[in-house]
């Protein structure tokens, strides 16, 4: 209950009480003035008027401090209960925070993991490929330089052979084009390989003129 409410409550009782005893006063004057018998009932009578509004006095005093003490108890158990239920609320709400940001940590911790774990994979993934593509690499320039030397050196053994000035400058054994190979090969002047060349075009065309030729060309090539 309101304060203000209990103590203006209390103010209109003591002022019913006062006109109360005002107007009893007022009474009691005339009645006096008629008889000593009638005075001194008056006299009882007022007595006992007096006390009656002291004692509603007190019981409306008592009955306020009460009330007073009621509501100001009521008014401390609400306040602790809203007290006791905002810690309530309060605990709760940093218990639902603390789960949360640990839920949260956690994720991300995993999810971080994760991410490294793929990113560790796909790194080895790409090393092995660049060292599998670099190993078939090599091998394979190895085997082109190894089949272009084996090539080279084939060739180079065959020309000797086929260009063997003794079998290619033999009269029996002709042949225009492998005595102008031979004459092309060899180390003499421009100059002399054309008329050799030229002599030799002629004799394949005159086989009566070949040996005279082959004789031409192995002194003009030094041999």
């Amino acid at each position: 209950m309101n304060r203000n409410l209990i103590i203006g409550a209390v103010v209109v009782i003591a002022a019913a009480l006062g006109f109360y005893v005002y107007s009893n006063q007022k009474v009691e004057a005339p009645v006096a003035a008629t008889t000593e018998g009638a005075a001194a009932t008056t006299e009882g009578t007022a007595s006992t008027e007096s006390v009656l509004p002291t004692a509603l006095a007190d019981e409306a005093a008592d009955a306020a401090e009460a009330t007073t003490e009621a509501s100001t108890d009521a008014a401390a158990a609400t306040t602790e209960a809203a007290t006791e239920a905002a810690t309530a609320v309060t605990e709760a709400a940093e218990g639902a925070v603390e789960a949360t940001t640990e839920a949260a940590t956690d994720a991300a911790a995993a999810t971080t993991e994760a991410a490294t774990e793929a990113a560790t994979a796909v790194t080895e993934a790409a090393e092995g490929a660049a060292e599998a593509t670099t190993e078939a690499a090599t091998d394979a320039a190895a085997a082109t330089t190894e089949a272009a030397t084996e090539a080279a050196a084939a060739t180079t053994e065959a020309a000797p052979a086929a260009l063997d000035p003794a079998t290619v400058l033999d009269p029996a054994k002709f042949d225009a084009a492998q005595v102008n190979a031979l004459i092309d090969a060899s180390t003499a002047s421009d100059e002399t390989k054309a008329a050799l060349k030229k002599a030799v075009d002629a004799a394949a065309k005159n086989p009566a003129i070949v040996k005279l030729t082959v004789d031409t060309v192995k002194e003009g090539l030094g041999l």
